[in-house]
């Protein structure tokens, strides 16, 4: 008899315990994927980032925090509001072109997501090609008007 006023306890225990030990699931929708990437990275918590992105997305964050372990914390710290976003794309890739402000400035940013195994993660920054003034002094002219046009 002892024992049925155990029970409620017991309950509450194992209903408490079950509670706040897991993290939530990732966002499933791109758009969201991609600002809670940005707001992790602008804390610095890139191994929190990392759960959010692909294979190149986290060699490129371990970059970025060899950087950022060589500044001042508070410096590396910014708040980053995302004022559009533009995602289109195939199937299970997008990329995202972005209107972005900080504390410091307004700019644009391109993303890249890749779908895997049914998530949005955000890949590595892809690199910008930069074509040297040289290389196009020795280009013809028409092939360089038409270069500038696409």
């Amino acid at each position: 008899m002892k024992y049925n006023n155990l029970w409620p306890a017991v309950i509450m225990v194992v209903l408490f315990g079950s509670c706040g030990s897991d993290a939530p699931p990732p966002p499933s929708e791109p758009e969201a994927v991609l600002k809670q990437y940005q707001r992790f990275v602008d804390q610095n918590l890139l191994e929190k980032a990392k759960a959010l992105s692909t294979p190149a997305g986290k060699a490129w964050l371990d970059e970025l925090k060899a950087i950022v372990e060589e500044e001042q914390p508070d410096s590396t710290l910014f708040h980053t509001e995302f004022l559009s976003v533009n995602c289109e794309g195939k199937k299970d890739t997008l990329r995202c072109q972005c209107v972005l402000e900080d504390q410091y400035e307004r700019y644009t940013s391109d993303y890249h997501l890749v779908k895997l195994n049914g998530q949005w993660l955000v890949d590595a920054p892809q690199e910008e090609i930069q074509i040297d003034n040289d290389i196009l002094e020795q280009l013809p002219d028409s092939l360089v008007r038409e270069m500038m046009q696409e």
